[in-house]
Formats: structure tokens, sequence, C-alpha cells
């Protein structure tokens, strides 16, 4: 799961997105439950300034401009997104984890499977789509 905060956001990915396929099927869906499919992307080519660009190319994460061609599909409801939510949770714990938490940096040691019953506890309280990003990534979206 991820989300784009603007055009320019969804319109480019980096080396590393780009060779593992990561937009590739990808489900969209926006805050009013409308959805896409993407079938394919296409890359347009590296952007960004000359040093960031050298800079990235080193670290081997270019920053590259895409088309993706998409196909709309059935809505979902927030419930249905929220779910999705929390298979991807379960699915992928790696990709959720706080380590930083879990090693005890900023406080007492925290249980991996407790922390991950709270996330997907505060997603399935969310109300709104950006409430939904906010609990999942920590970010403060309106809405």
């Amino acid at each position: 799961m991820t989300w784009f905060l603007n055009p320019e956001d969804f319109s480019t990915c980096t080396s590393w997105e780009l060779k593992h396929g990561e937009r590739l099927g990808m489900v969209l869906a926006d805050s009013g439950g409308r959805c896409w499919k993407v079938l394919a992307v296409v890359d347009l080519g590296v952007v960004r300034p000359f040093w960031e660009r050298a800079w990235r190319f080193l670290m081997r994460q270019s920053v590259h401009r895409i088309d993706q061609r998409l196909v709309e599909i059935d809505p979902l409801v927030l419930d249905q997104v929220k779910e999705r939510a929390c298979t991807s949770i379960e699915a992928n714990p790696d990709d959720w984890r706080d380590d930083e938490a879990i090693a005890g940096e900023d406080g007492p040691p925290r249980e991996e499977q407790e922390m991950r019953d709270e996330l997907q506890e505060a997603v399935r309280t969310a109300q709104t789509l950006p409430q939904l990003i906010n609990a999942l990534y920590r970010e403060e979206l309106p809405g």
C-alpha cells in the first residue's frame, strides 16, 4: 500500500520501483471511492536537476517520469479499502515494522504484533481516506 500526494508524486517513481514492477497491477482508489487498475507503466526517462540525478545514479535510485495506462474498475467503499490495508499489514509485516520502537530506542521496547494490532485498529477506526493514510503513514493530511 502506498499513497500519492500530488500528480508529480504519481507520475514519477524510482528505478527500483520500475525494475520490480511496483506499480504494475496496483489498484488506485480516490477519496470518492472510484478505482483504477494500473495495466502498464512506460518509462519516460530520468528527471530531476543534474546534481540530484548524478547522486541518485550513484545510489542506483534514479527518479523516472512515467506514464501509466489505467482502466477503471468497480468502486471500493472505505471499509473495503480498510480491509485491504489490514490484509497488507498481516501479509507483509516487514513493510510495517518500526525497528526503533521494537528496539526501545524511544522508550520501552514494544512487541511487534502488538504494534501491528494497534495499526490495524487505527486503520479500522478511520472515517475517511485521509484518516486512513494518516494512520498508516503517520501523516497529518486534513480530512
